[in-house]
């Protein structure tokens, strides 16, 4: 499958979960592995905007190894506590 929806495959979609009473499922079933793909993806932070962000409120004061520094931090810190948390959540 190309990856793409047409309008017919949803309409026969819906017409196979109204017959049978229950959700046709598609895709990437992550489940309780969805805390894994979404902390081992880059979706987070831009890391540009962020090392922006942090130069210009901290650039008078730290120097550039330190704010990558931060920034890495950062980065790890926000991945670490969506993966707890969508660990925590029941998605399956």
């Amino acid at each position: 499958m190309s990856g793409k929806v047409s309008k017919q495959w949803l309409e026969w979609a819906s017409q196979v979960e109204d017959e049978v009473n229950c959700d046709v499922e598609a895709g990437l079933d992550l489940g309780k592995r969805l805390g894994d793909y979404l902390g081992k993806s880059q979706i987070y932070i831009d890391r540009n905007k962020l090392l922006c962000l942090l130069q210009e409120e901290l650039g008078n004061f730290l120097s550039e190894g330190e704010i990558e520094i931060i920034a890495n931090a950062t980065q790890n810190c926000v991945r670490d506590r969506i993966q707890v948390k969508l660990q925590s959540t029941d998605v399956a």
